[in-house]
């Protein structure tokens, strides 16, 4: 993602939020083409491509991280405003909409946990020589 370096507005953009995801989840979506054209008998192959799988969980993780810490702190601020001011309907309006996003947000959780048994079960099933107990995802 040094390309795509995390900022707020990316956070508030939930089309282009998604965009970098699936940009991030590309090297998840081709796992079966990748794994067949991998020397799978060769550890070393399979260490090579079970790399690649963890810096991609890694990117994506720290950008949900990064979105909802984001997304918490924007509400926090609009929560205070509103304390000040319970009648301010454009705060409560942008607020809800701020906490629409942030669940948005935080469904890449349950998404990614998904993708992640999905590719992991496909890379064991194909590098069975390669031991993936180093990488134990927060299932």
């Amino acid at each position: 993602m040094a390309e795509n370096k995390l900022n707020p507005s990316i956070c508030f953009n939930l089309s282009y939020f998604k965009e970098i995801m699936k940009e991030l989840r590309r090297v998840d979506d081709n796992i079966i083409p990748r794994l067949n054209s991998t020397d799978t008998h060769s550890e070393k192959a399979c260490g090579e491509f079970f790399a690649q799988l963890a810096e991609s969980y890694r990117k994506r993780e720290q950008a949900v991280d990064y979105c909802l810490k984001v997304m918490d702190e924007q509400i926090a601020k609009k929560n205070k405003l509103l304390e000040e001011d319970p009648d301010d309907y454009d705060v409560q309006s942008s607020l809800f909409t701020d906490e629409s996003k942030r669940r948005m947000i935080a469904n890449e959780l349950v998404v990614e946990d998904i993708v992640r048994a999905r590719s992991l079960q496909v890379f064991k099933n194909k590098c069975k020589i390669f031991d993936t107990s180093s990488l134990e995802l927060k299932s």
